[in-house]
């Protein structure tokens, strides 16, 4: 017969417990009851005043007091038991505030971080949990109390950090940002009485370094780039019918036509559209994988305009749905309800348009950034692109999604024509030809 042994020899507090109350040999009050015995018996033992019965018949001890003059204060109750009571609860308040004022943020980095997850995406905790590691891990600021950080001393800690990584205003409000959640979100707990990165103040102009514009080689398609995207688009729909998101082509070629962002595109619905007009209300998260119910705009939601090519291609879809059967008052694009399908055909489809054309590849929201310039070249005023888009700042629309769309050659030829000096009447010597870029 072997001699392994079948059984531990030891088990743990928590199996223990957990056996005990499964067998309903005592219940969870009855757990708690002795707890707070045992806590008690500590903080009796520990108690350096006596407890005694007065001659009035009242129990009574001392409990520290810094204010009075001998440091400790009287306190009195009808009975012993009360007596205990109140030095029970006053030394765990006194336990819980000694916590409170020993707090750091890296104690406090996990806690905020699975309260944050109540509102943002997984990419932004990605972010931040990055931030986290490259620039505040290991350092002696977030290991330091957060009521003993003054806002002197958080300052320069901040400002040391930009001056060494040189970083530009995103990067900036990245890092920063982290340390403004953390101490706004311990101010709300009460770990704190004051948020002293409410007085944090970093020059920005002197502190930081340049972030250029970015070029729209890279960040929108040309004129011509989006007339072939479009032509390829259409051939491949007429080509790929029986697949699965057979209407994704067509949702790249509306693309170009409607500034929308991919997941508003992909949870966009035939009732949505009001005439010539769309009154966006829902939009996809490719990272929580569900309906929003709601768009990153501050409303929550927003009007679009919908140029008439982009109306053919919805009645285009609903002739096709009528055809095979499929619903007409659900989602647009998207088939099945498959919105992760569809999200991700949307980011495949137009690098293999790219690809297949011989042009740059850009992403899905790179076509919404081309809207925003065309607008912008034909004189559309910023404030109606900036609402088409649905930015709650005007500066990001103009900094980051008009570009100039024009080709090498339109940009020089519209320069020479621009520079080029108007001739004298009467001097045709001095009447300088523009020599245009063939």
């Amino acid at each position: 017969m072997s001699n392994k042994k079948l059984l531990p020899i030891k088990y743990s507090a928590d199996d223990i417990l957990s056996t005990l109350i499964e067998s309903n040999i005592v219940d969870a009050d009855g757990v708690q009851l002795i707890m707070k015995k045992k806590q008690l018996e500590f903080i009796l033992s520990r108690h350096e005043y006596k407890i005694w019965q007065g001659k009035d018949g009242r129990w009574k001890t001392y409990l520290p007091d810094e204010e009075k003059p001998n440091g400790r204060r009287q306190i009195s109750r009808e009975s012993r038991g009360a007596i205990e009571n109140l030095l029970y609860d006053y030394y765990l308040e006194e336990d819980a505030d000694m916590l409170r004022r020993n707090i750091s943020m890296e104690f406090l980095y996990d806690e905020w971080a699975d309260y944050k997850k109540l509102y943002v995406s997984g990419s932004t905790l990605k972010r931040d949990r990055s931030t986290w590691n490259s620039f505040y891990k290991d350092t002696e600021i977030v290991k330091k109390p957060m009521t003993s950080i003054s806002k002197d001393e958080l300052e320069r800690w901040i400002v040391g950090v930009v001056r060494d990584a040189n970083m530009n205003k995103h990067q900036y409000n990245n890092f920063a940002g982290v340390a403004r959640q953390m101490f706004t979100y311990a101010y709300e707990q009460g770990i704190i009485d004051q948020n002293p990165m409410d007085r944090v103040h970093i020059r920005n102009k002197r502190l930081l370094k340049p972030e250029p514009k970015k070029s729209g080689d890279t960040e929108v398609f040309s004129r011509e780039e989006r007339k072939l995207l479009i032509e390829k688009a259409y051939e491949h729909y007429e080509s790929q019918k029986g697949s699965v998101q057979r209407f994704t082509p067509l949702a790249i070629a509306f693309l170009f036509y409607v500034s929308l962002r991919r997941g508003e595109l992909v949870a966009l619905r035939f009732e949505d559209l009001k005439g010539s007009r769309l009154i966006l209300k829902d939009s996809y998260s490719h990272d929580m994988n569900c309906l929003k119910g709601r768009l990153k705009d501050a409303d929550g939601w927003r009007v679009v305009d919908v140029p008439e090519p982009a109306l053919r291609i919805i009645e285009k879809i609903r002739e096709e749905r009528k055809r095979l059967g499929m619903p007409t008052d659900d989602f647009i694009f998207t088939v099945d309800g498959k919105l992760e399908s569809m999200y991700c055909s949307l980011g495949r489809a137009i690098k293999k348009y790219c690809d297949e054309l011989g042009i740059p590849r850009r992403s899905v929201h790179k076509t919404r950034k081309t809207c925003a310039s065309m607008m912008h070249a034909a004189g559309i005023d910023d404030l109606t692109i900036q609402a088409q888009l649905g930015h709650q700042d005007i500066k990001t629309t103009y900094k980051s999604y008009c570009y100039d769309i024009s080709t090498d050659i339109e940009r020089y030829n519209a320069i020479s024509m621009a520079m080029t000096e108007v001739v004298p009447r009467g001097n045709p010597s001095n009447h300088i030809q523009p020599n245009p870029i063939k």
